[in-house]
């Protein structure tokens, strides 16, 4: 078939409506990145041409990265392509110099993304141009760089994105149908010229590796794209075993590893790459998820084994896990606390005092003398309604204070003697009897403290 032909705007417009309905996507609007170079340019006149866009209204945004000299050509030329076919075109202009370690080619992604998701309206449809070729290239750099299932799956037809969907409907279709059927409609587009520098690799296996692969299977392309869509639907049927699996082993933030131990090994995986995700932690490479999972299971019940790896950290206490971000000790400098006056705890929150009545410290008992010091080595407290001192050490292992955050926890002291640690308790002389005014501690953006509010789903999560 003449690739001109097999391409076709009623032939797109209808992968696009499958895919949005097997989606369950409901759209209020379609929104394409234009680009300005070929398979943008062939995305927006094609559905523009296929009525697309009628109703709801279809428009386009033109992201200007910055980091070409001629990149305000770029934005011009999509403004006037824009207008040719009809559509409204935002041009947005973004920063996306890379960080330091950064590829530029992350960097210009994340910077793009970032910006589209930002202009996304309620339940629309951001249409991205990536085509067969582009899955081809996308499944095998994932393969060489190690990935698992979701490296075979490669980029999914329609999936959930700021407050709508993103479509990749031209997935279906190669790079050479798109330049037919370009071609065959008299379209101008613009050539990156980044895209022919052989450093980057996909560059490398577009320019060098993929003529040699077509030249001996010339129908790569579809294959790779007809097997990645069979491994999305096994990716589907797996993230619902783990999402069945997680509900008898999810208790408020934490993972039971009792019931994860009963679990085939196959499943323990799937649910410690859904819980992470649920965690909204990232997830490690294979041999460092297996680790985790051998090595939380497999320890001496008295230790508590951790594991990290970069922007991660997951430890076992009393028979669950627990997983955040990374390791974010509290470093925050010991101080005088003014009444009315915030204190920082820089990424632990900061603590305020609220006026009261019964509950905290004495409002007129408190004549001044108050600090915030870290925990107290080998001090003690003595809780409120209570006529001994207890530990302090002991008092925190008693009411379930995770042992990573007894270091950094804040202890409210006055004259030498504690009177409050956190917003946890109140204490000493200072505790206010019922019915008197007082001050009580209110922790803002505070974590996580005990085991008890680990194990209960918070309102706010």
């Amino acid at each position: 078939m003449n690739p001109a032909v097999s391409f076709a705007p009623q032939r797109l417009r209808a992968v696009l409506e499958r895919g949005l309905q097997e989606a369950g996507a409901t759209p209020a609007g379609y929104c394409v990145a234009l680009s300005g170079g070929l398979d943008s340019t062939v995305l927006a006149a094609a559905l523009a041409a296929s009525g697309v866009g009628s109703d709801p209204a279809l428009r386009a945004i033109h992201v200007d990265h910055g980091l070409h000299p001629d990149s305000a050509q770029w934005s011009a030329h999509c403004r006037r392509l824009a207008e040719r076919l009809g559509l409204p075109c935002a041009i947005v202009a973004v920063d996306a110099r890379p960080a330091a370690g950064e590829s530029p080619e992350a960097a210009a992604r994340a910077a793009r993304y970032e910006a589209l998701a930002a202009r996304m309206q309620p339940r629309e449809v951001l249409l991205t141009a990536h085509h067969g070729d582009d899955q081809l290239e996308t499944v095998l750099l994932q393969w060489l760089r190690g990935g698992g299932l979701s490296a075979v799956a490669g980029m999914r037809p329609v999936t959930p994105f700021a407050a709508g969907w993103l479509a990749r409907p031209l997935l279906g279709f190669t790079r050479a149908e798109l330049e037919a059927w370009a071609r065959a409609q008299g379209l101008a587009w613009l050539e990156d010229p980044s895209n022919a520098d052989p450093r980057f690799d996909r560059n490398y296996l577009r320019l060098e590796i993929l003529p040699r692969l077509r030249a001996r299977w010339p129908a790569a392309a579809v294959t790779v794209a007809r097997v990645a869509e069979q491994a999305a639907e096994a990716l589907d049927v797996a993230d619902g075993v783990a999402a069945g699996d997680l509900g008898a082993l999810v208790e408020g933030e934490t993972l039971m590893l009792g019931p994860l131990e009963r679990l085939p090994v196959a499943r323990q995986r799937l649910a410690l790459r859904a819980w992470l995700r649920m965690r909204e932690v990232a997830v490690p490479p294979a041999a460092t998820l297996e680790a985790l999972r051998r090595d939380m299971l497999q320890a001496d019940r008295d230790r508590m084994p951790v594991t990290r790896w970069p922007g991660a950290v997951v430890r076992r206490y009393r028979g669950s896990l627990y997983a955040s971000p990374g390791d974010s000790p509290a470093i925050w400098c010991p101080g005088r606390w003014t009444p009315g006056e915030p204190f920082d705890l820089g990424c632990d929150g900061r603590l305020e005092l609220v006026a009261a009545t019964g509950v905290g410290l004495s409002r007129g008992r408190l004549a001044g003398g108050l600090e915030v010091v870290p925990r107290p080595e080998g001090g003690a407290f003595r809780p409120a309604g209570h006529s001994h001192h207890r530990e302090v050490r002991k008092w925190l292992q008693q009411h379930g204070v995770l042992p990573w955050r007894r270091a950094g926890l804040p202890f409210v002291v006055v004259g030498g003697e504690v009177v409050a640690i956190g917003d946890l308790a109140y204490g000493g002389t200072l505790a206010a009897a019922p019915d008197e005014p007082s001050w009580r501690v209110v922790w803002h953006d505070r974590p996580t403290l005990t085991e008890a509010e680990a194990l209960v789903e918070r309102a706010a999560t």
